[in-house]
């Protein structure tokens, strides 16, 4: 399989912000030491319509991007150096304001401009970026969370849908609705968009990928119908997201792979373990990407890509704990069938110098557990509600809660995930605190069981790797604390606004004061401080949640 490292290229975003593009060549050196190579380099940034002018609309009105433009070319420069191929993804599609405004005409799915359009901006990029390789597209991403045809929502069939027309003339609403044939649904709209960019691809004698990445139900449905029937000849890999929805280990493997067997699959694992605890913290989990590769590759016999993202909000995973999942994955795309149980053996003995077997398999040992944590704690009950890896603040938190926890349920509906989410949204009570409890308590066993194998190595690591890796195991610890005490109180105000009593009050005001004396304690010292507890998150929870107590206090 080819295997792809992604770093991210847009200049002006907070958490995927533009990464370092000397990052690449030590990515190059990791592989190359492991015996192995990356192929591909995959630049993921999000917007379409400002690299390159469009010879159709001189008068556009649109400002190039150079900002970006000079970022591309320095990292593309540097991948052709090193004989890797390149493609640009993108995931911004709204046709600036100034080109709307000055050509009006293109706002008309009908007419067809819109879709050259998109063909036009393609083969500008092309142009613009001789060396490309390949064109790569995402649709659904944060700000189109729940309205996933934002990217048309400047768009209409001839007539401006605004507030005026749709109160003071029903007439000529009718009168468009009656003229706009053939229908067109959401899915024929991305098929056209796709396909569009897959001529321009073809055309040009480049790849073309999507990446399937959804975070609701309905929007993977849309998907389907807009991929169901693409045209053989033109070029289409798709790219998933190890699971389905965004990088959730309890959601299931994506199930386009399975419905679509016929066309290019590819699959894209976070190594710099977005919503895992970046590489702060340890998240080791060989086992389940085999699993994963291996579904996948039972799904479909098209499986050609294997795609790497190591870096998340500025952090590596050069130098962690983590390093093995990408070390894994190097190797299982060569060889399909690799043991991990070796790997981590020879993972181990050449970062960790653990060339004793019994050493080895101990530290591996406690390097397996963290995956359980995260399961357990990052994704509670099956839904990711921290903000990205850090604590949430109170609005985060609450807005996350309900739509995830009914994609899980949509998605992987056991019998155990419908009662818990039943439970937690709907009634909850003592049942689903103490389930809350009971999966802290575990993973605190699991961290002080990690934490006894590692000291018992004490004598037998390098000291710098020893106090290494005890510091992510503590740090790791004070975050499963910080998170049992801000989501208990949670619970509780849920049960506040269903049922309330005092004694549920105090019993959460029991929890806030213990967060409270967590923040205070990382404030002058006390504890050590780590990116992922983000304390000003945790104090502004405190005040909301204790402010929206108040308001259901009888």
């Amino acid at each position: 399989m080819e295997k792809m490292l992604l770093l991210f290229a847009d200049t002006r975003k907070a958490h995927a912000a533009a990464g370092d593009t000397e990052e690449l060549e030590k990515y190059f050196s990791f592989a190359e030491a492991a015996g192995s190579s990356f192929d591909w380099v995959q630049l993921h940034s999000g917007y379409f319509f400002n690299h390159a002018p469009f010879e159709n609309y001189p008068d556009s009105g649109i400002e190039i991007d150079e900002k970006t433009n000079v970022f591309l070319d320095k990292a593309i420069k540097i991948c052709k150096r090193n004989g890797k191929k390149v493609s640009y993804m993108m995931g911004d599609y709204s046709p600036l304001d100034c080109l709307l405004e000055r050509y009006p005409q293109v706002r008309n799915l009908n007419n067809g401009l819109f879709w050259d359009l998109m063909y036009d901006a393609a083969c500008g990029i092309l142009k613009r970026f001789p060396d490309l390789d390949e064109l790569a597209m995402y649709f659904f991403e944060s700000k189109n969370l729940l309205h996933y045809n934002n990217f048309f929502g400047c768009m209409n069939y001839g007539l401006n849908f605004n507030e005026d027309t749709l109160t003071g003339h029903p007439e000529l609403v009718m009168e468009q609705e009656g003229k706009s044939f053939p229908y067109l649904s959401f899915g024929d709209h991305l098929r056209m968009m796709l396909q569009a960019v897959a001529r321009a691809c073809r055309d040009c004698g480049k790849s073309f990928t999507l990446l399937t990445h959804v975070w609701f139900p309905y929007q993977e449905e849309v998907l389907y119908e807009a991929l169901r029937d693409f045209p053989a000849d033109l070029p289409l890999l798709l790219e998933h997201n190890y699971t389905t929805g965004d990088f959730n280990p309890a959601l299931p493997a994506p199930g386009l792979i399975k419905r679509l067997p016929h066309l290019k699959h590819g699959i894209c694992f976070c190594c710099g373990m977005e919503y895992h605890g970046l590489s702060l913290v340890p998240c080791c989990f060989p086992e389940a990407m085999e699993a994963t590769i291996h579904d996948a590759m039972e799904s479909t016999l098209n499986l050609e890509r294997i795609t790497v993202r190591p870096i998340w909000d500025g952090q590596s995973l050069l130098g962690s704990p983590n390093e093995i999942n990408l070390y894994y994955l190097l190797k299982m795309a060569d060889q399909p069938d690799i043991d991990p149980e070796e790997i981590w053996k020879e993972w181990i003995q050449g970062k960790y110098d653990l060339c004793d077997e019994e050493s080895a398999e101990l530290l591996a040992s406690a390097f397996r557990k963290s995956y359980k944590v995260v399961q357990n704690v990052f994704f509670e009950f099956g839904v990711r509600t921290n903000d990205h890896s850090h604590i949430p603040d109170f609005a985060h938190l609450e807005s996350r809660f309900f739509n995830y926890g009914k994609a899980l349920i949509k998605w992987s509906p056991t019998p155990e995930n419908k009662q818990n989410i039943y439970d937690l949204l709907i009634h909850p009570g003592d049942k689903i605190l103490r389930l809350h409890r009971e999966l802290h308590e575990e993973s605190l066993e699991l961290i002080e069981h990690a934490l006894e194998q590692i000291k018992s190595l004490e004598g037998c690591m390098r000291w710098k790797d020893y106090e290494d890796v005890v510091h992510r195991y503590e740090d790791m610890r004070i975050w499963v604390l910080l998170h049992q005490d801000e989501y208990e109180s949670y619970i509780r105000l849920l049960i506040q606004r269903r049922n309330p009593t005092e004694r549920n009050r105090k019993l959460a005001e029991c929890a806030l004061s213990s967060l409270e004396e967590k923040t205070k304690k990382i404030r002058n010292g006390e504890i050590r401080d780590c990116y992922l507890f983000s304390i000003d998150h945790i104090e502004s929870f405190i005040e909301e949640c204790r402010s929206n107590f108040s308001i259901n206090r009888r």
